[in-house]
Order: C-alpha cells, then sequence, then structure tokens
C-alpha cells in the first residue's frame, strides 16, 4: 500500500480569473486547493471560516490589498504559511512590510512552476522562501565599480527608495518621518548633490536598481510584462489539463474497443463450436 502524501488544505487569494484558473492547475499536483477568493476582505472571511494549513495571496487586491490580509490572518492565527505571489513590483513596494505582517515566502508570478514548486515545498513546512529575484531587488548592495560614498546600510535601503514618499519610505522600511528626512539629508551630502531626484539619478548611474522595480509594459495594451508571462502560463497549464483530459478520453476508448474486440472474438468461438 502506497504512503498517502500530505496535501495541504490551501486558500488561494487572487484577482486575475486567468491566473487564478491557471494557478489552480499548477498547484493542485501538490496542495489540495480548497477555496478561492477574488478580493482581500473574501479572502479573511473564507481563511477565518476553513483555517486552511496554507495560503497563497497576491497583494494586488480590492477592498483590502494583501499586506492587510496577511496583517489580520497573522493576527488570528499567528502559525499560519502565507506565501506571496506577486509581481516585482508590488514584491518590492511592500517586501519588508509584508515580512512584518507574517508572510513566510515571496514568489514572483512569472518565475514558472519549478521556483512556485521550491517556493511551496519550503513555506508549506514553515521555513521561509524568497525568491531569488526579489532577494537581489530588495538586498542590494553597492556594485564593485561604485566610487565608495561610505553610505551606510540603512541609507542605501533609503537611496533606492527615492522614487517613494517620505511616508511610503518610513513604512516600508518602519522607520519614522523625521529619521528618513536625516537619511536623505546624509545621502545628498555623501553623494554631493542637491536634490533627491539627482541623488536618485547618481543612485542609478551606480548600478542601483530603484524600488518598486516598476515593470516593462506592451505599448499597445499597457499591460506588463510580468502579467503577460503570468496568463501565458496559465493558458498553458490550462491547455495541458485539456491534453490530460483528452488523452485519458482516449486511453478509456481505446480499452473500450480493445474489449468489444476481445467479446466479439469470443462470441466467435462459442459459435464456431
Amino acid at each position: 500500500m502506497r504512503p498517502t502524501v500530505f496535501r495541504p488544505r490551501t486558500v488561494l487569494c487572487e484577482r486575475h480569473e486567468l491566473i487564478r484558473f491557471g494557478l489552480k492547475r499548477v498547484v493542485s499536483e501538490v496542495v489540495e486547493i480548497i477555496a478561492e477568493a477574488a478580493d482581500g476582505m473574501s479572502a479573511c472571511e473564507i481563511i477565518r471560516q476553513l483555517r486552511p494549513d496554507f495560503i497563497i495571496l497576491d497583494v494586488d487586491l480590492d477592498v483590502l490589498n494583501g499586506v492587510e490580509v496577511c496583517r489580520r490572518v497573522s493576527q488570528e492565527f499567528p502559525n499560519s504559511n502565507v506565501l506571496v505571489l506577486t509581481d516585482s513590483y508590488h514584491a518590492t513596494k511592500y517586501h519588508n512590510q509584508l515580512m512584518r505582517a507574517g508572510a513566510r515566502g515571496f514568489c514572483l508570478k512569472s518565475s514558472g512552476p519549478r521556483t512556485l514548486f521550491a517556493a511551496i515545498e519550503q513555506v508549506t513546512r514553515g521555513l521561509p522562501y524568497c525568491d531569488p529575484k526579489i532577494t537581489q531587488l530588495v538586498k542590494q548592495q553597492p556594485s564593485a565599480s561604485a566610487p565608495n560614498s561610505n553610505l551606510t546600510d540603512r541609507e542605501i535601503e533609503v537611496l533606492i527608495r527615492l522614487d517613494l514618499r517620505n511616508k511610503e519610505i518610513a513604512e516600508e522600511l518602519d522607520m519614522k518621518l523625521r529619521t528618513v528626512e536625516k537619511h536623505i539629508e546624509c545621502i545628498l551630502a555623501k553623494l554631493k548633490v542637491p536634490t533627491r531626484t539627482a541623488a536618485a539619478l547618481k543612485a542609478v548611474q551606480h548600478g542601483y536598481v530603484l524600488l518598486p522595480k516598476v515593470p516593462g509594459r506592451d505599448p499597445v495594451t499597457g499591460v506588463s510584462h510580468e502579467q503577460t508571462v503570468a496568463e501565458l502560463q496559465a493558458e498553458l497549464a490550462i491547455a495541458n489539463e485539456h491534453l490530460k483530459a483528452l488523452l485519458r478520453q482516449n486511453e478509456l476508448l481505446k480499452e473500450a474497443l480493445s474489449e468489444k474486440m476481445r467479446s466479439q472474438k469470443d462470441d466467435k468461438g462459442k459459435g464456431g463450436r
């Protein structure tokens, strides 16, 4: 008798119907989807009612965003295993806030099934996971070719977020607003520039990537490249499911035909006696 493989009871929270539909087919290989939600309020209600083992959560949700959903879920169920599955923009804008809210893992929708399965395997065991592409963006270090500006690690964290408002930087880095302002003053002095815009420009020249990571978009449709990749992966997962169903149906037809031919052969054999 084969041992039963544990498949965590999972709630999938994703606003885009096509991506949600495709994700369900991909992850059903390793988890049991017991419910789905398209907005943050529904997600909270479903999770509160069903108490799942595992939650796959997008950040870009209506009514309540993923940060607030994660915060509420973690307050009610401190041992919850939440995997944030989103795009580069939301992952880099809210990474630290999501960590403080109780998220255990981060994965990009555009990364593909192999990375997603690795994230699920880790997070369902209660272990942290972060997609390498996200880690590379949120844990930036000075490049070897950058001139020595003597910026502290905390100043670098502020520097790469200068495209955000001071209040948003403070929320993401869990700082007081005045502390953010002081860091910016030090950055301008050390980089020898007069404005934060000039500091941001110099940061890019030194090899930093400004956060949040703004996605490339199709000039005609306005849809981000990451969204397009995620939709294509969803369509592929759905097509594979349909193909498997057709192959199963074909096998059943073959078996039925073989059985009919055997039956006819047996009847002929009996009639010839």
